[in-house]
Order: structure tokens, then C-alpha cells, then sequence
């Protein structure tokens, strides 16, 4: 694992492996890289591929106040100080929103576009309503402990849900008070429209989604066939909010066609 600084003493914590066209994947709100160890692993022996611990996150500095914008910035400086660019961009939940954002601002530094469990209107607020359903559950546990908890209601596969859970706790536990965090710069708090329409990009996009999963669904995806002028949805049957762990295999197998037609094509 290396740093970079990104502003104002910011340091990003990432790992780069691998050969070949350049993949960068971005992990979910209140994980961390760790989270795409198995993924990444993968895919390095196609492409070279870059896993990074956004700000607030991981070994990644923590500052006391960012906002989504923070990320986007982030994720360009990484990218021009690794000369990665043009990319490949797979993001998990908040880490899709994250590639999203960069996408509308440096279309031209994105060779595609992968958003897994992501959705772009309503990520942190689904959560929100699944703890507020299960309260009576999860009351007196920390964050951590009610997703534990949760499991049932948001993967299929529990158990290898769990041992992916857990191997992000080892590497590093997210505080309460940096989850808050984390969670306002996502919402852009205070301010906040699930309504505001998603910005149209021409950049190719592939959309995963569990059937299981309680935070996206095929109508969450109604906004998405006008914001993208190339865009392939595939709904993964025997998983939840973690499709490419879940159903690891079935998930390489769809994005490898998915790039390699791609390749093809240019």
C-alpha cells in the first residue's frame, strides 16, 4: 500500500497491480479497499487495476468536514499523478455515485463506466429506511454491529456476505463519528433532492444489481435509461446488495464481455 496527497494534506492510501489497461475500483460508504481485495485480484490478471480508500475511509486521512466534491477532486489527482488516464471506473453504492460525479465533470478520462448496487438518487436515504424499519433490532448497537444485524434483510448469501464484511473490519473499523461524516458529504448535507434528475453522459455504463437488494430496484433505474447514451442493466437472480461478491463468478463473466466488447469496438 502507497499514499498520495490529493489537498491540503489530504493522503489517499491505494494499491496498484497488474498490467494492462488501467481499472480503477471504488469501494462503498463506510468500507474500504479491503473490500475489493477479491475483486481485484481477479481482474489484475487482465488489466492493471487500482484500489483506493476514498478520504474519510480506511488508512486515508479523515478530515472533519468534506463533501462529494472532495471525492470527485480526489479521484482526478490520483489519476494524474499514476497517469491512469483513461480509465476503466467500477464503483460499489456510494463509491458508483463517486464515479458518476467524476464522469459528468472528465467524460474524456473515462473509458467506461460500472456502477454495482449504486443508486444514484436515493443511496444513503434506502439505508436509512432499512434501519428505521428494523429499529427495535438494531437499538443499541453501533453502525457495524446493525449491519451485522441486518444481514438478512440486504444479501442473499450471508455467509460469504459476512466473511467480506469482516475482512474490512480487520483491515480498518470506521468510527461513528467518521461514518457521520462520510454520510453528510455524500448527502451533500444539508441540502439534499432525490428528485434532482441525473446528468447525461455518453461514456458506455454497465448497471449491476442484486434482486435481493432492499436499497436498489428495477425501479430505482427508471432515470437511467435517459441520463446515458449507452447503457446495459443486468439483474443478478441469486444476490442482494453485493452482487459482485455474492455472485463473483457470474459478475466477471458479464463485466469481462462488457469491457472486452469494448475494446473490441475502439
Amino acid at each position: 500500500m502507497k499514499k498520495i496527497e490529493t489537498s491540503f494534506g489530504t493522503e489517499i492510501a491505494y494499491i496498484r497491480e497488474g498490467q494492462g489497461i488501467p481499472i480503477i475500483l471504488i469501494h462503498g460508504l463506510d468500507g474500504n479497499m479491503a473490500s475489493l481485495y477479491d475483486l481485484k485480484n481477479k481482474l489484475k490478471t487482465y488489466f492493471e487495476v487500482i484500489i483506493y480508500d476514498v478520504r474519510g475511509h480506511g488508512k486515508s486521512s479523515k478530515p472533519n468536514s468534506f463533501h462529494l466534491q472532495d471525492h470527485v477532486s480526489d479521484l482526478n489527482i490520483l489519476m494524474h499523478k499514476l497517469s491512469i488516464e483513461p480509465a476503466h471506473l467500477i464503483g460499489y453504492d456510494m463509491g458508483g455515485v463517486i464515479a458518476k460525479h467524476f464522469t459528468d465533470q472528465y467524460e474524456t478520462s473515462v473509458r467506461s463506466l460500472t456502477l454495482i448496487a449504486s443508486n444514484l438518487n436515493n443511496n444513503v436515504h434506502g439505508l436509512n429506511k432499512l434501519m428505521i424499519e428494523h429499529q427495535d433490532e438494531i437499538e443499541g448497537f453501533d453502525k457495524s454491529e446493525a449491519l451485522i444485524i441486518l444481514f438478512p434483510y440486504l444479501y442473499k448469501k450471508q455467509d460469504v456476505a459476512k466473511k467480506w464484511f469482516q475482512n474490512q473490519l480487520i483491515y480498518s473499523r470506521q468510527s461513528s463519528e467518521d461514518s457521520a461524516i462520510a454520510t453528510r458529504a455524500l448527502m451533500n448535507f444539508p441540502e439534499y433532492d432525490k428528485n434532482n434528475l441525473i446528468k447525461h453522459v455518453n461514456v458506455p455504463t454497465l448497471v449491476i444489481y442484486g434482486r435481493y437488494d432492499p436499497l436498489c430496484s428495477k425501479e430505482s433505474f427508471q432515470q437511467y435509461h435517459d441520463a446515458f447514451t449507452s447503457l446495459k442493466i443486468f439483474e443478478f437472480n441469486h444476490s442482494g446488495h453485493a452482487p459482485h461478491v455474492e455472485e463473483a463468478e457470474h459478475f466477471m463473466e458479464v463485466y469481462l464481455k462488457f469491457v472486452n466488447a469494448l475494446e473490441y469496438q475502439s
